[in-house]
């Protein structure tokens, strides 16, 4: 019965045993590569931020990364910054083999993760995202969260339309202007310059490294352009990607690879969408890390 208990244990708490099986035959089926899995919940109060990028290191400098780093990747936004310094730490300790897989969705600063790889594994149901900043917006009385693009256009045009007017009322243009703060719409300018720039310079280290900065910024359209996805939460499957100039493998659902990192996946899940606020799951083949 102890036996019994303990196994139920395990399988209702996810235990670290219970997927270590997956990150072992993964490791096997990309060449004894390192192998970090990383999940938040995408219902998660906790972001991709820099505590992150310090905990991926520490896996690292404690890891054989002689054969690359592969970053198993399903999270949905963050910090851009904090992106740029996962790059950075997975690109120094893979001597520049670092690949990323995404299982399901690595959305806004996830995608800026995975550009920043020399390689993206995506299976035909994987999803990135839009890389273009959002923020939390009041329109009537509810907040929502909003491209920053949407509200610095908005701003543009009523002002131009207020400065240009010649006849009516301006009033009606003040009272809308009266809703936005100047200098909040030119950190709003700076940080959608920032994503962009992040993005380019990853990909100009990596895998577009034969590619100058203008023909990137057109390949990339759209991970940048709001305008061409109509909405951040846009789906930019394997099919959408195929003229971007990016490295993508594509696996079939049916591969072993593929079997093992959907069952790591589904797993994974599990365990950072237990709590009400959601949480992270960083794992290696030795070590699990969970934060809530």
């Amino acid at each position: 019965m102890a036996g019994t208990f303990a196994n139920i244990q395990k399988e209702v708490g996810q235990d670290h045993s219970l997927r270590a099986p997956y990150l072992k035959e993964i490791e096997k089926n990309r060449g004894g590569r390192a192998i970090i899995s990383f999940f938040i919940s995408f219902q998660s109060q906790t972001p991709l931020s820099q505590v992150d990028a310090d905990m991926i290191e520490e896996i690292l400098v404690n890891t054989d990364t002689s054969r690359g780093v592969t970053l198993i990747l399903d999270a949905p936004g963050g910090d851009g910054l904090a992106a740029e310094r996962i790059i950075q730490v997975c690109k120094a300790h893979s001597d520049g083999d670092f690949e990323t897989i995404v299982p399901s969705r690595a959305k806004s600063a996830a995608t800026m993760v995975c550009l920043g790889s020399d390689r993206i594994i995506m299976s035909p149901t994987s999803e990135l995202g839009p890389i273009d900043p959002q923020i939390p917006f009041k329109i009537g009385e509810q907040w929502q969260w909003v491209a920053a693009h949407h509200v610095i256009k908005t701003y543009d045009k009523l002002m131009g339309d207020a400065i240009g007017l010649t006849q009516g009322h301006i009033e009606p243009y003040l009272q809308q202007l009266s809703q936005f703060n100047a200098t909040q719409i030119e950190m709003l300018r700076a940080s959608t310059k920032l994503s962009e720039s992040i993005a380019v310079s990853s990909l100009q280290k990596g895998m577009m490294n034969e590619k100058g900065e203008d023909e990137i910024k057109d390949n990339i359209k759209l991970f940048t352009d709001p305008e061409a996805t109509l909405s951040h939460g846009r789906a930019l499957n394997h099919d959408m990607l195929k003229d971007c100039g990016l490295n993508i493998e594509l696996i079939d659902l049916n591969e072993e690879l593929w079997k093992n990192v959907w069952n790591l996946y589904m797993r994974s899940k599990f365990v950072v969408d237990r709590d009400d606020f959601g949480s992270k799951l960083v794992e290696t083949l030795e070590n699990s890390y969970r934060a809530g």
